[in-house]
């Protein structure tokens, strides 16, 4: 394992995600599942999934607890996924449960509430983002915060990793998005409604979400990239914005997708140093191949090669 390739990832949240297939899912009414997968979830999980399908050297640290702990663990194993998790005394990793209905093309989420953590239990994640990030190439901060981890959690995690000469990257949202930057983070990638949250307006045309992007890097970011869906991602630096362009594909899930984005830019990164076009095509591609896949996190070389010849990235402004 050598620094400039190796990526850790950090899951303070980290969930067991069940995704079922319900064809005409309704309320108040009994359905057989017939199609039903279960993989470690969370953000930064998700994120580790996309890089070792993308042959990046990666690991996973998390916040574990419980019988759900152990399963998230023994799972990631079989995935040939490392992890060095922090064991949480009480309560249990949530689950995370998404019906989908192929007919009407919708996507129902039921989320539990993660573990309590206790202070000496931070303590130790401290302890183990700094040694982690001492071998990183890049550390990468994703999801919500469970209970027990004050907003400004990941602005201090953040320092601690960049302090050890990794670059960071932050993908939350709310107040862990807007306190996170305090921390100056090397990349940050909300979607459009986490950046109108943050803004403080609708993202409601690509001019608000440059603005929005802007106000992003204005607060710390190195890089805000905000993903529009369908309509690709507007990416902005202190010097310069860009404009993403993606292909139209039949979407089979949105899920994980802005998490697969996320390694796209940070695999991208490690191999098109000072690129920013070559890094958000990979990016955008990675993101969009996610959503080909029902379950969070799945994407193949083959289709990221694909899709990235035919996204457009245009620089708009200096």
């Amino acid at each position: 394992m050598y620094r400039n390739g190796v990526v850790t990832t950090v899951t303070l949240n980290a969930a067991l995600d069940k995704v079922y297939t319900v064809p005409q899912y309704a309320l108040d009414r009994v359905h057989r599942i017939g199609s039903a997968v279960t993989v470690p979830g969370g953000k930064g999980i998700n994120a580790a999934r996309v890089l070792r399908a993308l042959s990046v050297p990666v690991r996973v640290a998390a916040f574990v607890a419980g019988h759900t702990g152990r399963q998230l663990l023994d799972l990631l194993q079989a995935e040939g996924i490392a992890a060095d998790p922090v064991a949480a005394a009480a309560g249990e990793t949530r689950l995370a449960i998404t019906v989908l209905d192929p007919v009407a093309s919708t996507q129902t989420e039921l989320i539990e509430a993660g573990p309590c953590i206790a202070g000496d239990e931070l303590a130790a994640m401290r302890r183990k983002v700094e040694t982690l990030a001492r071998e990183s190439a890049w550390v990468v901060f994703s999801g919500s915060l469970p209970e027990g981890c004050p907003a400004g959690t990941y602005a201090e995690l953040i320092q601690l990793a960049k302090a050890q000469g990794a670059r960071t990257a932050l993908d939350a949202s709310g107040a862990a998005l807007a306190a996170g930057l305090a921390g100056r983070p090397d990349l940050v990638k909300p979607n459009a409604d986490e950046a109108a949250q943050f803004a403080g307006m609708p993202i409601t045309s690509p001019d608000t979400a440059i603005f929005a992007a802007s106000m992003l890097v204005q607060a710390g970011a190195g890089l805000a990239v905000v993903s529009l869906g369908a309509e690709g991602a507007l990416a902005a630096t202190r010097e310069a914005v860009y404009r993403i362009t993606i292909p139209h594909v039949r979407i089979v899930s949105p899920l994980g997708s802005g998490d697969a984005m996320v390694a796209g830019l940070v695999a991208a990164s490690l191999q098109h140093e000072g690129d920013l076009p070559a890094i958000l095509k990979h990016g955008a591609a990675c993101g969009t191949a996610a959503a080909l896949h029902k379950m969070a996190g799945v994407v193949t070389p083959a289709d990221v090669d694909a899709l990235e010849r035919q996204i457009k990235v245009q620089l708009i402004s200096h």
